[in-house]
């Protein structure tokens, strides 16, 4: 994009201009816009923008929407109400219509502020990820909205590797066209596309297209996989160009200034931290109402093997950290497993350091909060090791088992497990959510400490018998959750059956020798609290290599 800073005043462009540069109602933004913007609209795009994936996220989280239409109609509902009528109006249009005004203005809107947006979450990979699967989503349901015409002119303005089918080869591949593809019912009536597998990757992946010599066969209806396909490399493709040109416009403070207010904003799980103390004497309870799946298998792996390689202990030690165990309790709880397998001052020499590290007590003296959703999901797992998102991580049949082990019923399996093979991790993780608490929650589960403080504040509520006295959680300053008390949801089973991964039985020692009194007592005293440092993304002072020898090496 191009600015200037003597020039305050936006050119009007003609209506036959934008109607030029703006043939289509779905745009690729392949291509960045030009001119002079106030900055006040600017800032207000940038804004409005920001918001717009907001909703997107939230909506895509929702599992009780069973349609793609259903979906589209709740965005739209949040869009109308929050403001975005344009994004409403863009989301519902139809293609290549002839335009009016308001819709090149709609247009443009959408152009420049998607590019405003690029330019602040180009930076971060967490933040590029983040922005790339809201803009990925966005484009799906917009192009769901399509008739025929927009589709064919979509096609023929970006060039994209398809051809369309003969009558001939029709003919000749009709019995395959129609055993392949499920959702067509008439292989007569519905246009087929020839393109490169490589392209649709997903519906290979879900084999619901028929292959020949590396050339895929699809219906129209399944486009929109190969213009997701594009979409997204185009996306990924446009991230360096957008860094330089952050280096370009930051000279302008102004703007400057608006991108990393923006960028501030979109960071919504910065700080994940908890002003009560967790009592380790709770965990074992606290995996089986309150932990997402990742947190709860590593749990389990560690009080069944009473070990865990360092990738493991790095991911579930940030997020008990979180949850508020102390530094004390956390060498204490992780000494008091280990030893089971290994003696005192082995675990004091090789395993102690690494603890303190991550609360900021050795090395830079840097205190991490835990790590989201994003870094887990991209982290790599090696055979014998329990850390990761279990909905991207595990196999299909190891995932079912898991989660028969832990009671879930065979239709929320089902839900479950489609939605991971989907990739959509985020919804996989919300649907188990919704089981163990018999509701959704109240926020979009992006990070592992959000879904325990979901669950918290849903189970201070419905705990009748749990105190009233209140401790606030602290995600970006916005949430005021309930006390560390230990409520039970329903669907819980406290007999949980073997994990999948070992034939052994986790230990189920704590608290034998403690009346309900002396428990009840310990839950709600107030522990005395050090002054702790302001805590910080570990993503943001340790680059990814550091990060990988972090995790890598057992120190």
């Amino acid at each position: 994009m191009e600015y200037t800073k003597r020039r305050r005043y936006a050119i009007k462009v003609k209506s036959n201009d934008l109607e030029d540069i703006y043939p289509h109602d779905l745009q690729m933004y392949d291509f960045p816009p030009r001119g002079e913007v106030l900055l006040t609209e600017f800032e207000q795009l940038a804004k409005e923008r920001l918001r717009l994936l907001l909703h997107i996220e939230n909506n895509a989280n929702r599992t009780d929407f069973k349609t793609l239409e259903e979906r589209k109609q709740n965005l739209n509902t949040a869009l109308t109400k929050d403001g975005l009528k344009y994004y409403a109006h863009l989301l519902y249009a139809k293609g290549c219509k002839t335009p009016t005004e308001t819709d090149l203005q709609y247009r443009r809107k959408d152009h420049i502020s998607h590019f405003i947006l690029r330019l602040s979450h180009c930076f971060e990979p967490d933040n590029q990820t983040w922005f790339i699967n809201q803009e990925v989503e966005f484009f799906k349901l917009r192009f769901n909205s399509l008739d025929k015409e927009g589709v064919e002119k979509l096609l023929s303005m970006h060039k994209i590797d398809c051809q369309q089918i003969t009558s001939e080869e029709k003919d000749e591949l009709r019995e395959e066209l129609g055993s392949s593809t499920a959702k067509v019912k008439n292989v007569d009536m519905t246009e087929f596309y020839k393109v490169p597998f490589q392209k649709v990757t997903d519906l290979i992946r879900s084999r619901r297209v028929y292959l020949n010599q590396g050339i895929a066969f699809i219906p129209q209806t399944d486009l929109v996989s190969l213009f997701v396909s594009c979409f997204r490399k185009n996306l990924v493709d446009g991230m360096p160009d957008a860094r330089m040109s952050v280096g370009r416009v930051y000279g302008d403070e102004r703007i400057a200034s608006c991108l990393k207010s923006v960028h501030n904003v979109s960071e919504r799980t910065t700080v994940l931290w908890t002003s009560a103390a967790t009592p380790i004497d709770k965990l074992d309870e606290l995996s089986k109402t309150s932990y997402p799946l990742c947190m709860r298998v590593l749990h389990e792996a560690l009080r069944t093997h009473h070990h865990l390689k360092n990738s493991g202990r790095i991911q579930y030690g940030l997020f008990i950290k979180g949850i508020g165990v102390t530094l004390e309790d956390a060498l204490s709880f992780w000494k008091t497993e280990f030893t089971k397998k290994i003696d005192p001052g082995k675990f004091d020499k090789e395993y102690a350091y690494t603890i303190r590290h991550t609360y900021g007590k050795e090395g830079k003296q840097t205190n991490y909060t835990p790590l989201g959703c994003t870094k887990i999901i991209s982290s790599a797992v090696s055979a014998g090791e329990y850390h990761g998102c279990p909905f991207k991580h595990m196999d299909q049949g190891s995932l079912r088992q898991k989660l028969f082990n832990y009671g879930v019923t065979a239709a929320s399996i089902n839900e479950i497990t489609d939605l991971a093979k989907e990739q959509n991790y985020f919804g996989a993780c919300t649907a188990y959510f919704e089981f163990i608490h018999d509701r959704l929650p109240d926020k979009p589960i992006n990070h592992p400490n959000v879904y325990f403080m979901e669950s918290r504040a849903i189970l201070s509520k419905d705990n009748a018998a749990e105190p009233e006295n209140k401790e606030r959680l602290s995600q970006s300053g916005r949430h005021n959750i309930g006390s560390p008390g230990i409520g039970t949801p329903r669907n819980i089973d406290r007999n949980v059956s073997t994990p999948l991964r070992s034939a052994m039985t986790p230990s189920r020692s704590i608290d034998k020798g403690s009346t309900p009194s002396r428990r009840m007592a310990r839950m709600n005293s107030t522990p005395t609290r050090a002054a702790r440092p302001t805590p910080k993304r570990i993503e943001n002072h340790l680059n990814d290599d550091d990060i990988a020898q972090l995790m890598s090496e057992d120190m």
